[in-house]
């Protein structure tokens, strides 16, 4: 069934900052860590970098701060922490004139364990983020440009959904890492950037 889906990036596209260091500082003012973890934790995802060369070992620090962090947290950083500090008033006036039967999906390397809980605040009808494991590892890959791509096919062909390319919204910070997602669509969004690219319509949001 060909259906009209609008696909969302979150960090810097629905809110203002990078959602994981906002956790971090969540984290520090409940005091659930210690300023002194922020460092050590920084140092060893470098040193993995460097040595082993995989990103995925730097997101595994970035993501450590979860295991320090209950649901009740979580559910607390986005629904009070983040919103509406932190959410763009014009993406939430936007998303609220997409039309009611439209797919609409949230997609972002952000960890699940709270991305999730935006679903609360924005009527998605799927959110993806970067899956962890039980001990807030990543679990197979970051979700990440052209990993975006396939998860959010997975889904529609799961659902027996095609995109209609034609009257599909797509919106995001980045270009480079997200043009993959955008793609996809035939209107794209870049939000509050310094890219001008054809094709492309740039929005400022507040």
């Amino acid at each position: 069934m060909k259906k009209q889906v609008i696909l969302y990036d979150f960090d810097k596209t629905l809110i203002d900052s990078e959602s994981i260091i906002l956790l971090w500082k969540y984290a520090l003012q409940k005091r659930r860590i210690s300023y002194l973890q922020i460092p050590i934790k920084a140092l060893s995802g470098s040193f993995d970098y460097l040595t082993k060369r995989d990103f995925k070992y730097v997101k595994n620090s970035m993501v450590s701060v979860l295991k320090y962090l209950s649901e009740n947290d979580l559910r607390d950083f986005v629904l009070n922490y983040l919103y509406p500090n932190h959410f763009y008033v014009d993406g939430k006036n936007e998303f609220a004139k997409h039309d009611k039967n439209a797919i609409k999906i949230l997609c972002s390397a952000s960890a699940t364990n709270y991305l999730k809980y935006v679903g609360e605040i924005y009527d998605f009808d799927h959110i993806i983020g970067t899956n962890l494991d039980h001990e807030f590892r990543v679990e197979s890959e970051n979700n990440k440009r052209k990993v975006k791509v396939n998860n959010i096919k997975e889904y529609l062909i799961l659902n027996k959904y095609e995109i209609d390319y034609e009257n599909s919204r797509a919106y995001s910070d980045s270009f480079k890492d997200d043009r993959y997602m955008l793609e996809l669509v035939k209107n794209r969004f870049l939000i509050n950037s310094d890219i001008i690219k054809k094709g492309y319509e740039n929005l400022t949001w507040r």
